[in-house]
């Protein structure tokens, strides 16, 4: 029993010249809108100039919502924050800053939470800024795959230039151990995993000659996308408010799915289970008498359905359709041996 969902796909976390990034707002909504997003959501370094100057709302058929990324105190931990239409105090801690984003009713994701490479071997000048620890309750929602974290990763002073010139070409899949993580941390409580492309468009000087930007806004917004499953369609006729209230909760519900665009356009991918009468969609969670696991994959790619984080079926489809019993999925599904598109969970719960 398929439902019928508006879907809108778009890009999360992404900087102008208002902290560390290279464009301006006009020149990041002209990208946004040549890749073919229908939202975007901004978030510079500790500052919401952008979205004091007015440009969330609609751009033609783009809907901007300007949030901010927080730096806590020490610089250890990155919040991105949207629906905030004042920063929160310079001097709090990481907890803090979680605690007051959920008590105004904000979204909050943990921005590269599991970011890791070695030091000696990377990119000079960019350490890591993983988080601690995520075992807090008000952490609801979590950068699974950011893009720019990724490319730091797997870059270093041997392929740095490759990869430069490909900056999409390199993507393999989201960090095994904090997809891990992400299983096991669904057992207990829910968390939402989304995608990111953290933009930064930096522009560098060739030879002395001109000015180039590297992971520019037109090619990062064709890599890593968040999509959502809206029971609505969004429009021009609904306050930016109720939009960026819509957006935020459907990414807190997790009636989302992240694609690496560079792999194929993953819009119209569905995954959900059902047991004739009830359905349950991704981020939901309940019994089902006799529960089925459904998907519908736009091409051809390769499944791999996890139960409780284990792979418990694996091979080449465009369609699942599978008897299982209570526990936590999600799909992942693989193109040419890289990371294409990954699921948020369901869980089926035991009867009682």
């Amino acid at each position: 029993m398929m439902r019928e969902f508006k879907e809108y796909t778009g890009c999360i976390h992404a900087h102008s010249i208002y902290s560390d990034g290279g464009g301006t707002f006009p020149e990041m909504i002209k990208a946004a809108q040549g890749a073919g997003l229908d939202y975007l959501l901004a978030s510079d370094h500790m500052t919401l100039r952008g979205r004091d100057e007015g440009n969330t709302g609609w751009h033609n058929d783009l809907f901007l919502s300007v949030g901010y990324e927080i730096n806590d105190k020490d610089d250890q931990h990155h919040y991105l924050a949207f629906g905030l239409d004042e920063m929160l105090p310079y001097d709090y801690n990481h907890e803090h800053y979680i605690q007051a984003v959920k008590v105004k009713g904000a979204l909050g994701v943990a921005a590269h939470p599991f970011e890791e490479r070695d030091v000696n071997k990377s990119v000079v000048g960019f350490p890591p800024i993983p988080w601690g620890n995520l075992d807090y309750p008000e952490i609801e929602v979590i950068e699974i795959w950011n893009m720019m974290s990724h490319w730091l990763e797997l870059t270093t002073g041997w392929n740095k230039y490759w990869n430069v010139v490909h900056p999409r070409s390199f993507s393999t899949f989201p960090s095994r151990r904090l997809l891990a993580w992400w299983d096991q941390a669904n057992l207990d409580r829910k968390v939402v995993g989304i995608g990111s492309v953290d933009v930064h468009a930096i522009k560098i000087r060739i030879l002395k000659l001109y000015t180039k930007a590297i992971f520019d806004y037109k090619i990062m917004f064709k890599s890593i996308r968040t999509h959502l499953l809206c029971d609505t369609e969004l429009t021009k006729n609904t306050s930016n408010t109720e939009i960026e209230s819509t957006i935020f909760n459907l990414i807190r519900s997790g009636r989302t799915f992240i694609s690496n665009f560079r792999r194929g356009d993953a819009r119209g991918f569905r995954f959900w289970a059902e047991d004739g009468g009830s359905v349950l969609q991704m981020g939901e969670s309940g019994t089902l008498n006799k529960p089925v696991i459904k998907a519908i994959i736009p091409e051809r790619g390769h499944c791999r359905l996890i139960r409780n984080g284990e792979v418990i079926q694996k091979g080449k489809a465009t369609s699942i359709d599978m008897a299982v019993e209570p526990g936590v999925y999600r799909l992942e599904v693989l193109k040419g041996k890289r990371g294409w598109i990954y699921s948020n969970h369901i869980k089926i719960l035991e009867k009682k």
